[in-house]
């Protein structure tokens, strides 16, 4: 299940919410409802990759490690292993670490990822590429759990 590492679970789905961003879990009631408002009728599997932790905190700053916006809404699962999310929010950054059969739904939220682990990933989204874009926003030191 989600970790939040910022705020308390409630004020950070609060936060989340607003920002576009949706934490649930491959087992929740409302899973496939929500892969539909997200993603539309194509819902299929895009992808599956394996992000591998990044060799230190310069190399951890760059790729999904740097703040971007996709280009398209998306409906991400752990498989397994561990990493963070940052999302920026209107009240700030709001860190999660996801773990297997944890979900984001980010709709074109900006955020930065930073795998703990060898993390697996299905991907879906909307669109035939998720089209990152770097945000430009300078990254702070990454979270704790």
């Amino acid at each position: 299940m989600a970790q939040f590492l910022t705020y308390d679970e409630e004020r950070s789905r609060a936060f989340l919410s607003v920002a576009g961003v949706r934490l649930l879990r491959v087992d929740d009631s409302d899973y496939e409802s929500a892969l539909t408002d997200v993603l539309g009728a194509d819902t299929a599997e895009k992808a599956r990759i394996v992000a591998e932790p990044p060799a230190d905190d310069a190399a951890a700053a760059m790729g999904m490690g740097a703040w971007h916006v996709n280009g398209g809404d998306e409906f991400e699962t752990v498989v397994d292993g561990r990493g963070i999310v940052e999302f920026m929010t209107d009240k700030g950054p709001v860190a999660v670490l996801l773990e297997a059969g944890d979900v984001m739904a980010v709709e074109r939220a900006e955020h930065r990822y930073r795998p703990l682990t060898a993390q697996a990933w299905v991907l879906r989204f909307v669109g035939d590429d998720l089209a990152a874009v770097d945000t430009g926003r300078t990254s702070g030191p990454w979270p704790i759990p």
